[in-house]
């Protein structure tokens, strides 16, 4: 009997344990970074949204064949080039991107926020109607209406962990405005982008250099440092991520 509640007990503190471990790590969209306050979120762009709706038919070795032939296509950026700029999950691109990207193309931007449409063909696995709009194909559309021939599609994931501060040995220190260190919050950020030509529909994906930061808080000014701590990552991620992208495709 005793052995049966100390197996009990040893099941519940495993428990306890990896919900604590989980808790102190998070994963957030760089389009809904602020604690989930933006109303417009609706999730994000699948990579099927983007980058091509699954074929009806089946598919053959001639298919496989064909598209790898064609995927030989070298993709070209020139300096000065005219990109539409889609962020996934966002009404707009973040604006330290489009000052980023400026610096070396000229940009449009268009809405991130996916199509929740049933009459997009396959989208979120729905069973296609009758009549389809294939959305990947509405983008480049939308672009080439613009004069834009390439879409620039980018998603950011952004990554943190906290480490506790306190230790066995108490050190009194004055309490002033309600700030307290005693958290450290490791943050970094992960984007991935997608270039699309809009003329042929191919496309190439890519991961630029992953940032890291760190930041001490306290309770009373933990929020105001997250937001500070996010905005510093991205400025610095998106001058890299557009700098690599003028790097890789600019010659």
């Amino acid at each position: 009997m005793k052995d049966l509640i100390a197996g009990k007990w040893r099941t519940l503190l495993l428990v306890v344990l990896s919900v604590l471990v989980v808790s102190g790590c998070s994963v957030r969209s760089i389009s809904n970074a602020d604690k989930g306050s933006n109303a417009f979120y609706r999730g994000e762009l699948s990579d099927q949204d983007v980058l091509g709706a699954m074929p009806k038919q089946d598919i053959t070795d001639a298919d496989i064949k064909t598209a790898l032939n064609n995927a030989r296509y070298s993709f070209r950026l020139p300096k000065d080039s005219s990109i539409l700029l889609i962020q996934s999950g966002a009404m707009t691109p973040d604006a330290e991107m489009q000052k980023a990207l400026k610096q070396y193309y000229s940009v449009a931007v268009f809405s991130g926020i996916p199509p929740n449409d049933s009459r997009y063909y396959g989208y979120r696995g729905e069973a296609a109607p009758e009549k389809q709009t294939d959305y990947p194909k509405l983008l480049r559309l939308t672009a080439a209406n613009g004069g834009q021939d390439k879409i620039l599609v980018y998603w950011g994931q952004l990554e943190s962990g906290s480490e506790n501060e306190a230790t066995k040995v108490v050190s009194w220190v004055p309490f002033i405005g309600g700030v307290l260190p005693d958290e450290t919050q490791h943050m970094r950020l992960v984007l991935r982008m997608a270039l699309i030509d809009v003329l042929s529909g191919r496309w190439v994906t890519f991961t630029p250099e992953v940032f890291e930061s760190s930041s001490v808080s306290g309770r009373y000014n933990r929020d105001s440092k997250d937001t500070k701590q996010i905005m510093a990552l991205k400025v610095q991620a998106y001058e890299a991520a557009a700098k690599e992208l003028f790097a890789r495709f600019g010659g």
